[in-house]
């Protein structure tokens, strides 16, 4: 009769070490799975940053291009610079024969 008390003890203690394995087994993951979501939102984060920085650079060099062609700024580097004119208007004539 003492040879089955022991047996039961034996499976009470296993029982109770497959419950504490899985207790300590199911924080570690806790815990892995919240690090590794950290993780994923700092770089989120970051991407948002760097991304607000592009479309803060897309717009300045926008706002440049445009201020760069324009069409009195083109005249006059190329009249002051490369020192070309601007041709004398032409006369068309246009002849209808019947």
């Amino acid at each position: 009769m003492k040879r089955k008390k022991i047996s039961r003890n034996k499976k009470k203690n296993l029982i109770m070490l497959a419950l504490f394995s899985f207790l300590v087994g199911s924080m570690v993951l806790y815990v892995w799975i919240f690090n590794y979501t950290n993780i994923l939102y700092k770089e989120v984060d970051k991407l948002r940053r760097e991304e607000a920085n592009l479309v803060t650079q897309n717009r300045i060099a926008s706002v440049e291009l445009e201020r760069l062609s324009r069409a009195d700024r083109i005249i006059n580097i190329a009249m002051s610079e490369i020192n070309m004119c601007t041709p004398a208007p032409e006369t068309l004539a246009v002849v209808i024969n019947h």
